[in-house]
């Protein structure tokens, strides 16, 4: 028996890897109508391939402005260089052989795909910790037919979405680990590197060293998990910080990124935490208690020395009202559940609270460690839907948090279905354990909660290289465009835009709605003051509607309608795609 045990544990891990292979090649079949042209699913993966070129062009590695953004200031921007580096060497391998184009379009399809290979090796393991391999498998194959969550993993998704869930994942992972001295160390790398790419690991880093100083207070043993997780959260965050970005950021205060804002607190927390445990030890629950206060307490007071500005208020307040208004609260992904649509909330909460529900339930069916295991995991789950709850784009680390619950209560049914004397029972009970899955469910209350539209005539994609052709014959030039198109602009182009949808070019993104919105003599100023050479609109875009929307006089809603002022001059241009020069004397 012992030796079959052993024997299952690589046929296991073999089936995961095939079920990976599977869903992948099953992806690059769906989406190759887009390689050819790289149709990029958002404007962010477009930035993202712009800012490699320009790194491998030359380009510092601690610079990553972009210098084609409201020159000649250029657009200053907060992205880490954890995600260029395997598209760039990727790119760099293969452009000797098969030339840059296309290893540009290799790197950029496969690199989502080699992530969401690690996502599965990490939910895998995490999922086998708590509940066994039959379960991790079947977790496995809820997580590659769960849309909310393969949508960040799709070939040409090269933005950083995919890499926080796989680092959330394998901070799971060292949350369910049997060792609480590795496991600590593992889940606090993980959340080192996340904070690198994305301040949104805040408050994961806050709800993981919650739970584990709640298990270090409860139970001696676990007292490594917190320590050594507070140590190396600390430690690599100020060691990666300082190699990522330079030396002089561990004094640079951003309220939107990893900075001393932040940083500091967690270095305090480190430091604070070692020396309590090394001078009072953790033989008792009180002193454990008074480990986790010391620590937790110094992290509080650190934050609210170096916190400045970053303690109350919205840093995107900072764009002013229009473009707030125009933009910001525009961007769905980013806004709580109670601005989306019904059928947004059903798809953001069923999932998860399907999973605490089961996870709860598989909580009670066992006992001891297992029983332990599983209370961390509903906790971590609940912490992560309450994110979700107030960024609707999280809800793809929620989901993942839910499926070893989901897994296990959909095993559960499936058994008992199956124990029925009545064959149509345990068919239909069969079929019907579909809707626990997290596509099945999300796609029946879809199906029951989403309001009918009238039919619309479809649109044209604004962002398509065969939309965006006639800029090339444009000698290179500064465009003054909407904010959806700059980044694939710069893509398919040689042009510079004035704006595109990244907060830090306030000012960039302040003129492009201004200039659009305002009436025609205001546009013309606040265009003066740009280096534009020419003004780009587009039929099908929802954000040059939106414009029109917002002043019927203004200049977005003029061009709508063919009524430019004196001051443009239309040049020859294939619909839906639309050019002036402006003219300047």
């Amino acid at each position: 028996m012992a030796y079959s045990r052993a024997a299952d544990a690589p046929r296991a891990a073999l089936s995961a890897l095939l079920a990976w292979l599977l869903c992948s090649m099953a992806m690059l079949w769906l989406f190759h109508g887009d390689f050819a042209t790289l149709a990029f699913r958002d404007p962010d993966d477009a930035m993202r391939l712009a800012q490699i070129r320009d790194w491998i062009g030359g380009q510092a590695f601690w610079d990553v402005s972009q210098h084609r953004v409201n020159p000649p200031v250029g657009g200053p921007m907060h992205w880490s260089r954890i995600v260029d580096m395997p598209i760039a060497a990727l790119i760099l391998l293969l452009r000797p052989m098969i030339g840059l184009g296309s290893a540009e379009l290799v790197a950029c399809a496969v690199v989502p795909l080699l992530l969401l290979g690690a996502l599965t090796a990490a939910l895998f393991v995490a999922a086998r910790r708590v509940a066994g391999r039959g379960i991790a498998l079947l977790g496995v194959a809820l997580l590659l037919t769960s849309p909310s969550i393969l949508v960040q993993f799709t070939p040409l998704r090269i933005d950083h979405h995919g890499w926080q869930i796989a680092l959330a994942t394998l901070a799971l992972c060292g949350a369910l680990d049997a060792r609480p001295a590795r496991g600590g160390i593992v889940a606090g790398l993980a959340l080192a590197l996340w904070l690198q790419i994305s301040s949104e690991a805040l408050p994961y880093a806050v709800l993981f060293a919650s739970a584990f100083a709640l298990r270090h207070w409860m139970a001696r043993e676990q007292a490594p998990r917190f320590i050594g997780f507070a140590a190396v959260l600390g430690g690599a965050a100020l060691i990666l910080l300082a190699l990522l970005r330079g030396p002089q950021a561990l004094f640079d205060g951003k309220c939107d990124a990893l900075s001393f804002v932040y940083l500091w607190p967690l270095v305090a927390l480190a430091l604070t935490t070692a020396i309590a445990a090394r001078l009072i030890g953790a033989a008792t629950a009180g002193h454990r208690l008074g480990i986790a206060a010391m620590g937790g307490g110094a992290a509080l007071a650190t934050f609210l020395v170096t916190g400045g500005p970053c303690l109350s208020g919205d840093p995107f307040a900072a764009l002013g009202p229009i473009a707030y208004k125009l933009w910001y609260l525009q961007v769905m992904e980013g806004r709580p559940i109670w601005e989306q649509s019904l059928s947004m909330q059903g798809v953001i909460l069923l999932p998860s609270l399907l999973g605490l529900y089961a996870s709860l339930i598989a909580a009670r069916a066992h006992r001891g460690d297992a029983r332990m295991r599983w209370l961390v995991l509903a906790l971590l789950l609940a912490g992560s839907t309450l994110v979700a709850l107030l960024v609707m784009r999280a809800l793809s680390v929620a989901h993942v948090f839910a499926l070893p619950g989901i897994a296990w209560l959909v095993a559960r049914l499936f058994l008992k279905v199956q124990s029925s004397r009545a064959a149509l029972v345990r068919v239909t009970g069969s079929v019907a354990l579909v809707l626990l899955t997290p596509a099945g469910l999300c796609a029946a209350w879809v199906a029951v909660a989403a309001k009918p539209e009238p039919a619309k005539a479809a649109s044209a994609n604004c962002r398509a290289a065969s939309v965006l052709a006639p800029l090339k014959a444009l000698p290179p030039a500064t465009l003054f465009a909407p904010l959806d198109l700059g980044p694939d602009i710069l893509v398919q182009t040689r042009h510079s835009v004035i704006g595109t949808a990244h907060h830090r070019n306030a000012a960039g993104i302040t003129a492009v709605i201004e200039g659009f919105v305002d009436a025609p003599a205001q546009a013309r100023a606040v265009i003066a003051r740009t280096s534009a050479a020419y003004v780009v609109t587009c039929e099908g875009l929802t954000e040059y509607r939106l414009y029109g929307q917002e002043n019927g006089q203004g200049l977005a809603a003029l061009l709508a309608k063919g009524s430019p002022p004196d001051w443009l001059q239309p040049l020859p241009a294939k619909s839906p795609l639309r050019i002036w020069r402006i003219r300047r004397d």
